[in-house]
């Protein structure tokens, strides 16, 4: 073996070495919580609905932050000891890397895509929210996915999130406007630039309550189209966490996207 072979393999040990040793040296996810008495949940700044900032003790509210809450309680029920709830703010760019070196133990409120289901053990879902679109101004007469469907209707969405993907599958013909932020995306609507922007039920509700003389028809298209939210977290060896989660995530998700759709038609005269 020659003096750059030699080298070659002593330099590929070393990268196996550092890839392999932080992962293997972290403990469970369950023992984890049960030594700290913490569960750590990843949060993001501003997702609307999701997960967002505020001022306070709290630190954050949104859908997946009410999930952690609730689920440090019944961790603190199963393992017969108080487990307080901390936060490690994340986005969906850094996620799972966050997940996977340990900073956060769960995220609860991604799409289980195939891509993550290799990286991370996914569980739920734990919600599944259908889709609107909350329209411009003047426009008027489109109820069904195929209506939007159309090169001339321009839909606003939020780059990478399952509202795009619902767009992206559910009305391939209609020109989706991305943007990085679903403030951007909004905007475009409440400027003229867009003709809609795609969103979830909790999302609509939000804009039909704030703000219901910036912008013209919320529609739910038919057919009803949702998809899930799970939770994320390292693939650990040990499985009683993820198993603990998806259990409870079974349990109490009680059917919310039908809850929330009957709710924004009600609101809308459906």
């Amino acid at each position: 073996m020659n003096t750059m072979t030699k080298l070659g393999a002593a330099m590929g040990l070393a990268v196996a070495i550092l890839a392999s040793g932080p992962a293997s040296a972290q403990k469970a996810i369950w023992d984890k919580i049960s030594e700290t008495g913490t569960l750590t949940c990843g949060a993001m700044a501003a997702v609307p609905m999701n997960s967002w900032k505020v001022d306070g003790p709290n630190r954050y509210e949104g859908y997946s932050i009410g999930f952690c809450r609730k689920l440090a309680e019944e961790l603190a029920k199963a393992m017969g000891k108080p487990i307080k709830l901390d936060f490690y703010e994340t986005t969906f760019a850094n996620v799972v890397l966050d997940l996977q070196s340990g900073k956060a133990d769960l995220f609860a409120g991604m799409s289980a895509t195939e891509e993550r289901k290799r990286a991370l053990d996914m569980t739920g879902p734990m919600y599944d929210l259908a889709h609107c679109v909350v329209q411009r101004k003047g426009l008027t007469g489109l109820t069904s996915w195929a209506d939007y469907s159309k090169p001339e209707i321009k839909i606003s969405s939020a780059t990478g999130t399952s509202d795009e993907k619902a767009l992206q599958e559910m009305a391939p013909k209609a020109t989706n406007m991305s943007f990085k932020e679903n403030a951007q995306a909004i905007l475009a609507v409440q400027s003229g630039r867009a003709d809609g922007y795609v969103t979830n039920v909790l999302s609509c509700l939000r804009i039909l309550t704030e703000s219901p003389q910036v912008f013209g028809e919320i529609v739910v298209p038919t057919p009803v189209r949702g998809l899930p939210s799970a939770g994320g977290m390292r693939k650990d060896g040990d499985g009683r966490f993820h198993k603990f989660v998806d259990e409870w995530a079974t349990r109490s998700r009680a059917n919310r996207s039908e809850k929330h759709t009957s709710e924004l038609q009600s609101r809308l005269h459906l």
